[in-house]
This record gives C-alpha cells, structure tokens and sequence, in this order.
C-alpha cells in the first residue's frame, strides 16, 4: 500500500473497487485528483485471470499513476466488495477515506480538505451523501468517451435509482478507516457521523451509460439463480426500460431529472428524498432486520 501518511496532517485516501465495466475510471480518478487526493487506492475485482477487464484498469491505473492496490478473482457476489473496502481501509484506521465506486464523483459542499479537517476537529467519523443520477441529453444510454468533460457528456441529473430500482440512494462518502460499514457503503456501522444538516454530499452517479442493459441483464440472471433478492432491483430497471421505448423518461416530474452545471438546482429536494429513505426503511436497524429475517 502507498504510504503518504505524514505527521500532523490530515491523510485522505481514495478508495475504490473496479472491475467488469471501468470506462468512467479515467474520468472518476482525475476528478478526485483534481480535488487535492493525493492517495489513490484503486483495487481490481475480476471473474477470472483471464478477464480483459484486469488488462483496461492495468491500462487506466499506469497512465494515471496510482497503479493497482489489490486484485481479487471471482464472482461479484454481495460480501465481496465490502470485505475489500474494509481491507484497504484497515491499515490505516485513523486516515479519512473517500469511498466512492468507479462511477461515482462527490462534489462536497467546500473545499474537500477543509470539510474533512472540519469533520476531525469536531469528532465525527464519517459523512454521508445521497444519489443524483446523472443522465444523456435524450434519456438514453450513451457510450462514455474518453476524451471530454463527462460532465457534459451526461448533462441531466436526477432522482431515479429509489423510484425505478427502488434501491437505497444513500451513501458514506468518507470515513475513518475504523469505522464499520454495511454492504454497498449505503450505512455505517460504527463511529459518529457528520450531521445531515451540516453537511450531505451530492454523489454523482454515471452508471446509466452505455451497456448498462446488458450488464443488469447479466446481474440480475445471477443473483436470482443464487437466490439472492438483490435481483429484483435490476430486473425491476429492465422492466421500466422496456415500458418506456429503451429509455429514461426524462419529462416525469417524480424524477426531478434537470440539467446540471455541474449540480442539480434542486439539491435541496433530492437531499432530503436521500436522507429521508436513509432514516427510514434502510435505516441501520432495518437492514439489520432484514438481514435477520
């Protein structure tokens, strides 16, 4: 692991887990670069030794200078991730961590540094952040480019993982490398957590993209034949995708789909629908029950 841990200074760490598609990589390690992360932890989950994906973040990860921290084979079942977040944070557990997915960019509210200093001074542990799901012009699932802003590649952003997927829109978005996390870094476990009201972070989400059908085709054929619910999630995007012409339908006032520049104009709104579903049914007692049940 790279050590840039120096005395009396505060240590961020970028942490991430890529693998089966990692086109939005380039775009997601120069945005965090470009917010002063100097730390960057990038490590590769693959099916197998032979997966073209290893050779593309072997690629991305060299030009940009970082290089791969760690390598896992095998199918992307639901504990594995989490396992690997807690791995790479252990080291270190008294460093923050930006936990962010290949195709997640956090815009915080200041300059990144400073809210984390901020967060340290005062005790807290983590800070979470909320979904807005970022969009192509027309609805559609536009291939990423490598070259340009992705920005405007996909100009609209918008409330639709919770009301299509009906999934948890919540997310730590950094936390101490002590602190525990539940699967999909939607929850902590553990630590004292940056009110809501101080600060909630936007979590730009570029998934919507090109192959993102055949992707959830493939992931919801595999967690249903391991009988695991989370295939119902992709199944229930495939289902709208297929009611509406193969697209997003950007016009449907639930969505709060708007073009961003680069934020939505009514983070207000889709901040408090993120918190307001954290604090309910995914709450971390809920999820503990559920995982009970």
């Amino acid at each position: 692991m790279k050590e840039l841990l120096l005395e009396n200074r505060l240590n961020i760490h970028l942490t991430t887990v890529a693998g089966a598609f990692v086109e939005v990589l380039p775009h997601m390690l120069e945005h965090y670069r470009a917010q002063g992360v100097e730390s960057f932890l990038v490590n590769a989950h693959v099916s197998n030794t032979g997966d073209p994906a290893l050779d593309r973040i072997r690629q991305i990860t060299a030009e940009f200078g970082c290089g791969i921290e760690s390598i896992t084979h095998g199918p992307w079942r639901q504990e594995v991730n989490p396992a690997i977040y807690e791995r790479t944070r252990a080291a270190f557990p008294d460093d923050w961590f930006i936990l962010a997915d290949q195709d997640e960019m956090q815009r915080y509210p200041g300059d990144l540094r400073s809210v984390l200093e901020e967060c340290d001074a005062k005790g807290f542990d983590y800070v979470e952040g909320g979904f807005i799901d970022r969009l192509a012009s027309d609805g559609g699932f536009a291939p990423v480019l490598p070259n340009g802003s992705i920005w405007e590649q996909f100009p609209l952003g918008g409330y639709i993982s919770t009301p299509i997927l009906d999934a948890n829109p919540n997310k730590i978005v950094a936390a101490k490398g002590h602190v525990k996390l539940v699967s999909g870094q939607h929850a902590a476990a553990s630590g004292r957590g940056c009110p809501v009201e101080e600060c909630y972070v936007e979590v730009h989400h570029f998934k919507w993209v090109a192959g993102i059908i055949q992707r959830l085709e493939q992931r919801a054929a595999f967690y249903r034949e391991q009988r695991d619910p989370l295939w119902r999630e992709s199944a229930k995007f495939l289902d709208y995708v297929r009611a509406n012409g193969g697209r997003i339908d950007i016009t449907d006032a639930l969505f709060h789909i708007a073009p961003c520049s680069p934020g939505h104009p009514s983070w207000d709104i889709l901040k408090r629908l993120c918190w307001s579903s954290a604090r309910g049914r995914w709450s971390l007692p809920a999820l503990n029950a559920a995982s009970n049940d």
